[in-house]
Order: C-alpha cells, then sequence, then structure tokens
C-alpha cells in the first residue's frame, strides 16, 4: 500500500506510477518488498544484510549516509506478556515505508492507515512518521493511572493492616509490567532523539519539531513508569516492615507467656519430686498453699509487665 505526497495531500498510487523524487510512504509486507525493490529504489544486497539481525529481537534505529533503517518491537502496554508485534522501517529523503515482519492482527496495518487518514490533508513525511510512532505511546497514560490507582489501593489496605497473602506477588507483577513498559519507551525515545539529531539530514529543519514532541511524550512516559516502579519498592519495604512489626508483636506474646508461665512449671516441677522429706506433702494447707502462690506469681508478674509497659 503505498501513498504520494501532492502538494501535501496524501494520495494513493501504484507502484508503477511512483515518480523517482515525489515524496512517498507506504506499508508493504516482506514479500512484496522482495518483488519491488528496484521500483522503490532499495539496495537489495543492504537491505538483506540489515534484515538478517532481526532474530535478536532489537528495537533500534542504525542512521547510515543516505538513509535510516530500523526494527521496532511493539509491546502491547495493557499486556506486556502479550505477543509482540514486528516492523522494520526505512527513511530516505520524502521517503518512508513500513515493512511488515510479524503482525498476526493487521494491528500495524490498521495503525498506518489511522495516520494516513489523520494527516490526509497538509500532510508531510515528518507528519507521517512522528504520528507512526506517537500511536506505539497510545494508551500509555491510561495504563500508568490504573497502575498508580492499584498501588494506591494497596497502599490503603497496608495502612489498614489488611495483609493480603497474594499482596506480594502483585507487587512482583506490577514491578515487572513496569520493567517492561520502561525499556520499551526507552527504546522509543533513543529512536526519536536519533531522528531528532538528523545526522544524516534526511527532514527538513522545520519538520523536527515532530520528534521532539514525541521525544518528549516517551520521555515522560518512561519517567512516569520509573517513578511508580519506585513506589513499588516502598510499598514492598513497608509491607516488609508491617510483617516484621506483627512477627514482633507475636513473638513478644509468646515471651511473656514463656516468662510467666515458667515459674509457675518451676513450681509444679519441684513439688514434682518424690523425696521423702517435703513437709509440704504432708501438710494440710500444702495443696491450697501451692495455688495461693501461684496465684500471687501470676499477680506480681502482671503488675511488672504493666509497670514496664511491656505489652
Amino acid at each position: 500500500m503505498y501513498y504520494k505526497i501532492s502538494g501535501k495531500e496524501i494520495q494513493k498510487v501504484a507502484i508503477q506510477h511512483i515518480a523517482p523524487k515525489e515524496p512517498l510512504v507506504g506499508y508493504i509486507t516482506m514479500e512484496e518488498l522482495e518483488k519491488s525493490f528496484d521500483e522503490l529504489g532499495i539496495n537489495q544486497a543492504v537491505l538483506n544484510e540489515l534484515l538478517a539481525d532481526q532474530t535478536h529481537f532489537r528495537t533500534s534505529i542504525d542512521t547510515y549516509e543516505y538513509f535510516s533503517f530500523g526494527i521496532i518491537n511493539i509491546v502491547n502496554v495493557k499486556d506486556v506478556n502479550a505477543p509482540k508485534d514486528r516492523i522494520a522501517f526505512i527513511i530516505r529523503k520524502n521517503f518512508f515505508l513500513l515493512i511488515k515482519l510479524i503482525d498476526e492482527d493487521n494491528s500495524c496495518y490498521e495503525l498506518f492507515e489511522a495516520v494516513i487518514n489523520k494527516y490526509r490533508q497538509n500532510a508531510s513525511i515528518e507528519k507521517i512518521i512522528y504520528g507512526v510512532l506517537d500511536r506505539l505511546l497510545l494508551n500509555g497514560n491510561k495504563v500508568l493511572e490504573d497502575i498508580e490507582n492499584s498501588i494506591i489501593i494497596m497502599e490503603k489496605s497496608l495502612l489498614e493492616g489488611q495483609i493480603d497473602l497474594n499482596l506480594n506477588k502483585e507487587i512482583i507483577k506490577l514491578r515487572n509490567t513496569l520493567s517492561m513498559q520502561k525499556i520499551y519507551y526507552e527504546h522509543l525515545l533513543d529512536i526519536g532523539e536519533e531522528l531528532e539529531e538528523n545526522e544524516n539530514e534526511l527532514f527538513d529543519v522545520e519538520g523536527l519539531r515532530y520528534f521532539r514532541i514525541f521525544s518528549s511524550k516517551a520521555e515522560r512516559l518512561s519517567l512516569n513508569t520509573q517513578a511508580l516502579s519506585e513506589n513499588l519498592i516502598h510499598l514492598r519495604e513497608a509491607m516488609d516492615a508491617s510483617l516484621n512489626y506483627s512477627l514482633n508483636k507475636t513473638m513478644k506474646v509468646f515471651t511473656l507467656v514463656t516468662v510467666i508461665f515458667l515459674p509457675l512449671t518451676l513450681i509444679v516441677g519441684w513439688y514434682g519430686m518424690n523425696f521423702k522429706d517435703m513437709p509440704e506433702l504432708s501438710w494440710k494447707y500444702g495443696y491450697p498453699g501451692v495455688v495461693l502462690l501461684c496465684i500471687m506469681v501470676l499477680i506480681v508478674f502482671q503488675i511488672f509487665i504493666r509497670k514496664k509497659k511491656l505489652y
């Protein structure tokens, strides 16, 4: 699918009708590209060498003297573990071509068509490239807002003492999500900054502002993602502190119980000895005396604990 930009208007065009220096944008498959090297003016050997490295699943852009080439792994920020779409792109002077590598649901093609429809009037190569990159940030803010709300709910539960056993798993899951999102935004930021530098002078100076806008958006998303990730770290620390406090409180209770009943155990063990000469065993008030002694021990320890504010 090819479109030419004529008088700042986008018009669909067949490949055989493409003029040599006329601004052109397109979205094609690898099969279509293999049949159209000559018409598009692309060096087949160079492109094959560039695409040979695609198995590393990198997201990057490489700048050459007369063109730029890049590959983007598109992360679904709503579900970072979902299968990733993958596209390559070639940029020359007045030329922008998207190449389908992996696009099972045709979402990349739909993205490209949405951009074409948006900039059908007053179009430029820079605007189309910006539109495609900007669409890759779609839903970014909404997803981060949802994650922030989830963190707030977890913090509220923690403050109320409602420590869910699955809270730790949820924190790890969110951190993994934010980590993958941050890497994705940083890769897109690298692409935006590389285009903005315009090292091979493919763009008009006026059009570079679109790449600055995109880089700013990607950077904000990256920073917001980092901030939320740090909030999760603090939440994890607060949860650990709360669990430690609960554990310490439980151990304190057990310690006090042990301290209280230790002398009682001593008394029981003492009078459980089978010696002949134990006058208390034959004493009329021996049994009530031992009971009274145990009660007095309990009272003394209760007074001591309250006075020292040990519980």
